[in-house]
């Protein structure tokens, strides 16, 4: 299922066409993007980014938001269908309640679920972005688990990739899982995309990149491998250089972030040994 900002970078009409429709087929909840297609009021991308996310990647990203917005006029049928998707939706796999949202479970932008805000704090990780602000404590993790009596809360919107599990009253462990993003890289010096597979079977898939299996629930994030050289021309026909696109995504399409692989499984969530 896709839960949120599917549309982005898809600015060519054939693009934004295939993007909707394919997602449309499936279960979605949407994404800030989506909504803000739909909405009557130019709000910008309604990333609600935090303060310490540089105004030149904010004033981009309604620059992106912009253009995609103009390429959405064309199909306002499609538009109005995303609009009408659920904030999120809940799914119960091998037995486990999963709460599936865009951004945290208090806003459909919110960054409370991001990498840089989970405690234990990485260090390195709020260097490089230059967090600041209120970590989100096991105690609020805790809280929203309870009230929405799930086991997994899987989430997306903010970047960054990455797994951690929470104890719960030493009897039972919760999931925290970010996907990050399934059409960018995510790691340093590496181009795939990532997702999250939930399964009942208990055998982690061939190409897990870390994972933790919780009672009767396995998950995994998966890497998403593309043509690299195929996607990076179809990018630069939609976004030049110079283009706000390409100024925000060209060297994360062909570099990834300063994320290491490691940083991304946290607490007992494992890293692959191959990976």
């Amino acid at each position: 299922m896709f839960n949120g900002d599917f549309h982005w970078l898809d600015v060519d009409p054939q693009d934004f066409l295939a993007v909707s429709e394919t997602v449309l087929a499936h279960y979605a909840t949407k994404g800030n993007v989506e909504a803000e297609l739909a909405s009557d009021e130019d709000a910008g991308c309604g990333c609600a980014y935090p303060d310490y996310i540089d105004d030149a990647v904010v004033n981009r990203s309604n620059q992106v938001m912009t253009r995609l917005r103009a390429t959405a006029e064309r199909f306002l049928d499609h538009v109005r269908r995303l609009g009408e998707l659920p904030r999120y939706l809940t799914a119960t796999v091998g037995g486990q309640r999963v709460g599936i949202v865009h951004g945290d479970p208090e806003s459909l932008a919110g960054w409370r679920l991001a990498l840089e805000a989970m405690e234990p704090g990485d260090l390195l990780v709020r260097r490089q972005v230059g967090w600041k602000g209120s970590p989100t404590t096991a105690a609020e993790l805790l809280d929203w688990f309870r009230r929405a009596e799930v086991s997994v809360l899987a989430c997306t919107h903010t970047g960054l990739p990455y797994a951690q599990d929470v104890p719960d009253d030493g009897t039972r462990r919760r999931l925290v899982v970010n996907n990050g993003s399934a059409g960018l890289g995510n790691f340093a010096d590496t181009t795939y995309g990532v997702i999250t597979r939930l399964s009942s079977d208990p055998q982690p898939p061939a190409d897990s990149l870390y994972g933790i299996t919780l009672e009767t629930l396995r998950c995994d994030a998966v890497p998403v491998r593309f043509d690299l050289d195929q996607w990076q021309a179809r990018f630069l026909a939609q976004w030049p250089p110079a283009s706000p696109g390409h100024d925000s995504y060209l060297a994360r399409i062909t570099r990834g972030t300063q994320l290491r692989l490691h940083q991304a499984a946290r607490g007992a969530v494992e890293l692959a040994r191959d990976a």
